[in-house]
């Protein structure tokens, strides 16, 4: 009798909490950005939960309002989100600021980095290897429209990039061998052995995962534009629906050495219907 009053008691407080969750939840999928170029309505995916509440949680507190987009690179993307940037004297270096912890990567191959695509900004791989995403900067792709032969060319420099990553970790296992063939002038073996790595490291590499850009991606990126060498490697969470022309605007302002607007452009963030 007492075992089945704890397993009530449990389930109670189960289904408690549970209910607790989906009332601090903030049922919402839209935002806007509003700066002094315009307004950007923005769509939140739901299948980047973490990311979803996360921002819309941070516009409910107005904890995104009057920080900066301090990173502007035409052609590229409009960064923002530094609450070191807040009180920023003009030319200090931003960028390294965050409210919050990191979040847990949300990459999802549907979600690509067209053009109006907003993503989480994050630290890189040497000291990031998870991927993981800043708790509030974000970024929002103004990116261009690219061609069939520019497309190839990033896909052969990701995965030529992965390849080298694979090769330079699994090249001293080799290099005793390699370096006595080629004392001993045995060439045949130098080949051979040579061409074993190599189909190693392909094998490998088709093993994590070859850059690929879809016929349907390639259409988007062909039409709309975008930064498709970020695919993958960022969690896209939301989409720019209205004022993609603000994107454009904040693009073309003038930028320090260091990216930054030479005149500061600020923004508010709210949840919209």
């Amino acid at each position: 009798m007492k075992n089945a009053l704890q397993i009530i008691i449990v389930c109670c407080m189960a289904t408690i909490v549970g209910a607790c969750t989906c009332t601090n939840a903030i049922k919402a999928n839209y935002v806007t950005i509003t700066t002094p170029y315009g307004q950007m309505k923005v769509l939140l995916y739901d299948d980047t939960p973490i990311h979803k509440q996360n921002f819309l949680q941070l516009a409910n507190e107005g904890k995104l309002d009057s920080l900066l987009f301090h990173r502007v690179i035409h052609g590229f993307m409009i960064q923002g989100g530094d609450p070191n940037s807040l009180h920023a004297e003009k030319g200090a270096m931003l960028g390294e600021g965050e409210i919050g912890s990191p979040m847990e990567a949300e990459i999802r191959p549907n979600h690509i980095h067209k053009r109006g695509a907003l993503a989480a900004a994050r630290k890189p791989d040497k000291v990031n290897p998870e991927k993981k995403s800043s708790g509030s900067q974000f970024y929002i792709v103004q990116g261009k429209v690219l061609t069939a032969a520019e497309l190839n060319e990033i896909e052969n420099k990701r995965n030529t990039r992965l390849k080298n990553d694979i090769f330079y970790k699994i090249q001293p296992y080799y290099e005793d061998s390699l370096k006595y063939y080629q004392a001993e002038g045995r060439s045949e073996e130098l080949m051979n052995l040579q061409l074993q790595i190599m189909t190693k490291v392909q094998e490998m590499a088709e093993d994590q995962g070859l850059f690929s850009i879809s016929d349907d991606d390639r259409y988007i990126y062909m039409t709309e534009g975008g930064v498709p060498h970020l695919d993958g490697d960022y969690t896209v969470f939301g989409e720019v629906v209205e004022g993609l022309d603000v994107i454009d605007r904040i693009a073309s302002v003038q930028t320090d050495i260091r990216n930054r607007p030479c005149t500061d452009i600020r923004m508010t963030v709210k949840i919209a219907d």
